[in-house]
């Protein structure tokens, strides 16, 4: 929709409501600058899109989006997209939408959130449930989430609607037990960071494969580029996880390139410029994925990862238990 409207000649508002919505606001607005840069060849008159940050479980913010926006009305037309929508269980964002379409009568509004009670009284609602993102054996592990089952709060999915050609590798569980082990989570434990690290080798994640000639097998001919890049890999908590963290020094211990995730960098990894292995807080990178996603169990958010987390996965899910 951003697109259609770009090329209409609209600027497009791309609205993030939190730091749950960073990466996936950054990821739209990279998406619709590249649509903009291709379009302006072709196109006489094309729309800018602009990028607008804010936090509404703050009063005081959703204020200032109201008068922001309204002033980048023209004529009395605006158009927004909104993606992770929140906050979650809150009624901010009824309250920030109901204020706004009182100051634009002419509102062309977008938005998207994994929780089904945002919208406000009278907006158009399509629940998507198609599980399109991942592999069955992920989905498994995604749907067990008691805000799907028993809460309610996300609609739980339904039929995938397209044939399973595989049902994805098997999710691989380590646990944070044994001789070597530390403190009380996987985040705080070196030897953890270690036994991730050989398994990031043993998938061959940033290597490439040296093809060589038939009638020379000792003299390379080319090179491949790896099937798994480290840009391919997150590894997640439900806490915020330090330069200090036992996993994090484990990883560098064993030479894997790795990068802590901060709020100032959520655009390099929403865009994945960054070849690294970005290690951080799962609330951060709601509506990105990841061919390989490992989590870091906390007994205490295991209700929010799966949701949050496990779902990001497109591909290999590791679990690492904490002790129970």
């Amino acid at each position: 929709m951003g697109t259609e409207w770009l090329q209409r000649g609209h600027d497009v508002q791309i609205l993030s409501t939190g730091s749950w919505s960073r990466a996936a606001s950054s990821m739209l607005f990279h998406v619709l600058q590249q649509t903009v840069t291709k379009q302006r060849t072709q196109v006489t008159s094309v729309g800018v899109p602009n990028l607008l940050q804010y936090s509404f479980d703050d009063d005081e913010d959703i204020k200032r989006a109201v008068e922001d926006l309204s002033h980048l009305a023209k004529d009395g037309s605006l158009y927004v997209i909104a993606d992770e929508v929140g906050p979650d269980f809150e009624s901010h964002f009824k309250t920030f939408c109901d204020k706004l379409l009182k100051e634009i009568p002419c509102l062309y509004f977008w938005a998207a959130s994994c929780y089904h009670r945002h919208a406000s009284s009278g907006w158009q609602v399509k629940c998507l449930t198609r599980p399109l993102r991942s592999p069955p054996a992920v989905t498994r592990e995604v749907e067990q989430n008691e805000i799907m089952t028993v809460d309610r709060l996300v609609e739980p999915y339904d039929q995938r609607g397209v044939p399973d050609h595989t049902d994805g590798p098997p999710i691989v569980r380590l646990y944070h037990r044994g001789e070597g082990h530390e403190r009380d989570c996987p985040v705080d434990c070196v030897t953890c960071g270690h036994e991730v690290a050989s398994l990031l080798h043993s998938l061959g994640v940033g290597v490439s494969e040296i093809l060589t000639s038939p009638t020379a097998p000792s003299t390379p001919i080319s090179q491949t580029p790896p099937s798994l890049q480290w840009k391919d890999v997150m590894v997640l908590s439900m806490e915020d996880v330090s330069e200090n963290s036992g996993m994090v020094r484990g990883l560098r211990n064993e030479s894997i390139p790795i990068r802590v995730m901060r709020i100032c960098d959520l655009e390099d990894v929403a865009t994945a410029r960054s070849d690294v292995v970005w290690v951080g807080n799962g609330r951060h990178v709601r509506g990105l994925e990841r061919k390989v996603v490992i989590y870091l169990n906390h007994v205490d958010y295991e209700l929010y990862a799966r949701l949050h987390i496990m779902s990001r996965c497109t591909s290999q899910l590791v679990i690492l238990y904490a002790e129970h």
